[in-house]
């Protein structure tokens, strides 16, 4: 988790500072990055609703995972609706295997609630920003260290501080 957190929200900074030039700078960034802790916050409150589902809901967005046909509608560690009733031991860990391939898509998830809720994106500036952040990533390799240098030095934002909380 720590790792996705780190590479998405080095990246989405980085785009704000290079592409969006209507007052993007490192605290308005940081504001978002706040936002955002309260969206988990209000997720991790209950079992009922998945951060992936919370989006969907609000905005009509639902954010995938490359290279599957699934959606969190199919899966019950995602969609509280769907009754699995009680796992062996086996069934678990495949689950939690399964549920480590869509945390980035939750991280995803949650930032574009933030920004949905804070300043009102809709699915056309959350394509652009999802574009640059998959652009952002690939062009640093998904180097956290290195997204996260950049991050300071670009957007002018220190990530460790951001997020401390």
């Amino acid at each position: 988790m720590k790792k996705q957190v780190d590479i998405i929200y080095s990246a989405a900074a980085i785009a704000f500072a290079r592409y969006w030039n209507d007052g993007w700078g490192p605290l308005r960034i940081r504001r978002i990055f706040d936002e955002t802790l309260e969206a988990w916050n209000e997720c991790g409150e209950t079992n009922e609703m998945s951060m992936l589902e919370m989006l969907e809901n609000e905005t009509g967005i639902e954010v995938k995972i490359p290279d599957t046909d699934k959606s969190w509608h199919d899966l019950a560690f995602l969609n509280a609706k769907i009754d699995m009733g009680r796992m062996t031991r086996a069934q678990w860990i495949y689950m939690r295997q399964r549920q480590k391939q869509w945390i980035g898509a939750m991280v995803m998830a949650c930032m574009f609630l933030a920004l949905h809720r804070k300043y009102g994106f809709g699915p056309e500036r959350l394509l652009r920003l999802m574009n640059q952040i998959d652009e952002i990533r690939i062009e640093f390799g998904y180097d956290r260290k290195a997204l996260i240098k950049a991050c300071e030095e670009e957007a002018r934002v220190v990530l460790k501080e951001a997020l401390e909380k």
